[in-house]
């Protein structure tokens, strides 16, 4: 049987929801090496929307000007992800021309040699994507890319007033539809996340916690929005002050004591700091991100739960944000 020694990629598509893009970017592409592998991301394009509405279409336009009818909005459900493997494969002819996976054309080690490179392929590819989406979300802004939807337990009960004597319902309650976010990707946010992709930066530990809140409080997890939406703002103001002292390579001993300092004294103390100025006073709520502590030590020291609000914690959200985006550029990390 003939062989052929080829040089191979391997694939996957990813399915994620709340995913929108401005018209200008159906079909576009982020390239990017990814451990040691050429990556390549690709929108669907207008051409994979079934003609007949279906959710389950890898793309689908939803928003559009009425006056001709032109796309503006579309929202992607599945995006593809294509790595190409550094080790060329060994193996017979024939499996190029048939279906995949033709196991009675291998002997039962080249079946575990594919077996063992298709898995570490998917883990590689798992990883690409998990990357890829953070830079995204922290280029864009838009947190909740991706982000799972909960349903909880009765969360779609619809409440009725009866009759008693014969149970006729003659009242029922008015029911309230809530929009989820649907902010779209522009080629501005594209773009600027290629550039990250390109030089392999890694988004500030600080974002992970902060789209982890906002995804909590989209699903009314207040408790776990308050106390994640606290790490962090913490961990981005102790970053602020360590900064320095690592420029300066100090002893590690001195930055594991300066972790000790209390958090309101660092905030408190920020105004103090060499770079502090009207940009930094602007983009920093002092009073906000005070009651944010004061939530968090609510939570964690008292239990206390009772007064948490949805509408509060966004503009704690916003506060933080702010700061969070404002501050990472101050320290060169964007």
């Amino acid at each position: 049987m003939r062989r052929v020694n080829i040089a191979a990629n391997a694939t996957s598509r990813f399915a994620l929801q709340r995913f929108r893009v401005s018209a200008a970017l159906v079909g576009a592409q982020h390239e990017f090496v990814f451990r040691g592998c050429p990556t390549l991301v690709q929108l669907p394009t207008a051409e994979m929307q079934s003609t007949t509405f279906n959710e389950h279409d890898p793309i689908r336009c939803d928003t559009w000007r009425s006056e001709g009818n032109v796309p503006l909005e579309y929202q992607v459900n599945s995006i593809r992800f294509i790595i190409q493997l550094e080790d060329k494969i060994d193996l017979p002819e024939k499996l190029l021309q048939l279906p995949a996976k033709q196991i009675e054309l291998l002997d039962e080690s080249e079946v575990r040699s594919l077996d063992s490179r298709v898995e570490a392929a998917a883990e590689t590819l798992r990883s690409a994507f998990s990357y890829w989406l953070r830079v995204l979300r922290w280029k864009s802004g838009i947190g909740y890319i991706g982000e799972p939807t909960i349903e909880h337990a009765g969360s779609s009960g619809n409440s009725a007033l009866t009759d008693r004597t014969t149970g006729h319902r003659f009242w029922v309650q008015t029911g309230v539809i809530v929009l989820a976010g649907t902010k779209a990707v522009t080629v501005e946010n594209w773009t600027t996340a290629q550039s990250a992709l390109s030089e392999n930066k890694e988004p500030p530990v600080w974002f992970e916690f902060l789209f982890e809140a906002r995804m909590r409080i989209n699903n009314r997890d207040l408790v776990g929005a308050v106390l994640t939406l606290a790490v962090a703002f913490e961990v981005n103001l102790r970053k602020i002050f360590s900064a320095e002292l690592e420029v300066f390579d100090v002893d590690p001993v001195t930055l594991q004591i300066f972790d000790l300092a209390n958090l309101r004294a660092l905030l408190t103390r920020v105004k103090k700091t060499r770079g502090w100025s009207k940009d930094w006073e602007a983009a920093t709520d002092v009073a906000t991100l005070h009651q944010l502590m004061d939530y968090r030590d609510g939570v964690m020291h008292m239990a206390k739960v009772e007064n948490l609000s949805e509408d509060t914690l966004r503009q704690m959200y916003a506060a933080v944000e702010k700061f969070a985006y404002f501050t990472t550029h101050a320290l060169g990390l964007d």
